[in-house]
């Protein structure tokens, strides 16, 4: 009994370390729960990586002049796309892997981004793909 629950603590340990601050809440059809603010201190980098219709994580906590990096991993197309205000720049149309897009936010403020593949605005529709930089 007592190695088991080592097991699964161990287990939650893990698991929590692979999320890297961020989350992930979706599935392979690019139905992702909306984004939330992810605890913690405001990093100076992150890395989102774009599977199978899916941002890995989907939010990340960043600080002011901070960059991230989005790296395609999966097999489909994808883009990053600024939804709503404040937006940022450069972005990236519905690209394949090999790709990535490196962006610097320099304000404050909480940046969302959708795929174009998975609908326009899905932030006022349900489910898409999506997912929000928030800089503090």
């Amino acid at each position: 009994m007592r190695f088991t629950k080592q097991l699964q603590i161990a287990g939650l340990v893990l698991g929590a370390a692979a999320c890297g601050g961020g989350s992930t809440t979706g599935n392979s059809n690019g139905n992702q729960n909306p984004p939330t603010q992810p605890g913690g201190t405001p990093a100076p980098t992150a890395n989102i990586e774009i599977d199978n219709n899916f941002y890995s994580p989907n939010s990340v906590l960043l600080a002011a002049s901070g960059t991230v990096t989005w790296t395609w991993v999966g097999d489909n197309g994808h883009s990053v796309t600024p939804d709503g205000s404040p937006a940022f720049s450069p972005t990236a149309p519905v690209s394949y892997p090999p790709h990535t897009l490196v962006v610097t936010f320099p304000n404050t403020g909480d940046y969302r981004f959708f795929c174009l593949v998975h609908g326009v605005n899905p932030y006022g529709g349900t489910g898409g793909m999506v997912g929000a930089i928030y800089v503090r």
